[in-house]
């Protein structure tokens, strides 16, 4: 088109020349005034087009650098935990080698509303709080924290994350003569390897391969009424190595994204276990598959909806407390 155009105005002009030769009766211009013209015409729309070729480059690399801070209000009090029963027969950190470990629970209190801050190229999310079951006996306190890091420069990613996790159980046992609280603790993280292709504020496809490290223990405490209370006395200590692969995409349009990340996670001991039947597998693993959907109806309020799907036992449930399976959050989105 830009070519077209410059076809017709240099022969506008140069019609326009051979009109002023007639008019005027002169004799024919010699060719080096039209060698001359056609620089002067070439100059002058480099000119004109070089400030509008560098606007849009800026525009869009304005519009690349564009952040955005959410905040997710949870709706849903269910959180997946560990069965009573594993705590009470003290097989809690045998993973998924002995009776079922996920047990459904209602927690409320005040939980800490998920942030994200991400960038074109950067992304944090941090969620976590301190709760208190509701309307179950006996009693759980819950009180953990998870933080996760990316960073891409260029399409290489890397990041990390980590955790912390307390629960305690008051009178998980009863008998004649006494009574037992639970607690447990644990911490890890790892960090990780990988490539990005596209914006996290947008649309984007990110695979990582990451290395960390997974701690547990468990402690017990004796309520004897003629005694004063006692102290805490250990359970079990378990330490793992832990191997991730996961892969994310993320597709977003005017007001709606959707996005799917899978999850696969091996848990290794780091001190071998002698009797697998008595103190469990020395290998454990994850593998899940969690979507998450985005419905903004106001540029700054909307509403997401998590869906995971495990396919695996829930081995993570050793460590930390995990969100039900199906979350509802309202999004409060800033720019």
């Amino acid at each position: 088109m830009k070519k077209i155009l410059c076809a017709i105005i240099v022969s506008c002009v140069y019609g326009t020349i051979l009109f002023a030769q007639t008019e005027t009766n002169l004799p024919p211009l010699p060719s080096r005034p039209i060698v001359d013209y056609a620089p002067l015409f070439q100059v002058h729309l480099v000119c004109q087009y070089l400030p509008i070729h560098s606007l849009s480059k800026t525009h869009s690399l304005s519009k690349k650098q564009g952040t955005v801070l959410s905040v997710d209000i949870p709706l849903s009090p269910l959180w997946d935990t560990v069965q009573e029963d594993r705590i009470k027969n003290r097989t809690i950190q045998f993973g998924g080698s002995a009776t079922p470990l996920k047990s459904i629970v209602e927690f409320g209190g005040w939980p800490v509303p998920r942030i994200i801050f991400a960038a074109p190229d950067f992304r944090t999310i941090l969620e976590g709080g301190v709760m208190k079951t509701l309307g179950i006996n006996p009693s759980r306190i819950m009180e953990q924290a998870h933080a996760v890091l990316d960073g891409a420069v260029w399409y290489v990613l890397v990041g990390a994350e980590g955790f912390f996790g307390q629960e305690e159980i008051s009178r998980i046992t009863k008998s004649v003569n006494f009574e037992t609280d639970f607690r447990r603790r644990s911490y890890g993280g790892q960090g990780w390897l990988g490539i990005k292709i596209g914006d996290f504020n947008r649309s984007f496809i990110a695979g990582r391969y990451g290395r960390g490290y997974a701690r547990t223990e468990g402690e017990t405490r004796f309520i004897i009424p003629s005694i004063d209370e006692l102290d805490w006395f250990p359970l079990y200590f378990e330490e793992f190595r832990t191997v991730s692969v996961s892969v994310e995409g993320k597709a977003k349009v005017r007001r709606i994204s959707q996005s799917v990340r899978f999850n696969r996670v091996e848990y290794e001991r780091m001190i071998p276990s002698p009797d697998p039947l008595r103190f469990g597998e020395n290998h454990l693993e994850d593998m899940w598959l969690r979507t998450e959907t985005e419905i903004m109806p106001l540029p700054h309020v909307g509403v997401v909806m998590i869906w995971t799907k495990d396919f695996r036992d829930q081995n993570r449930l050793m460590f930390i407390n995990d969100y039900s399976s199906v979350r509802v959050l309202l999004r409060l989105a800033f720019n």
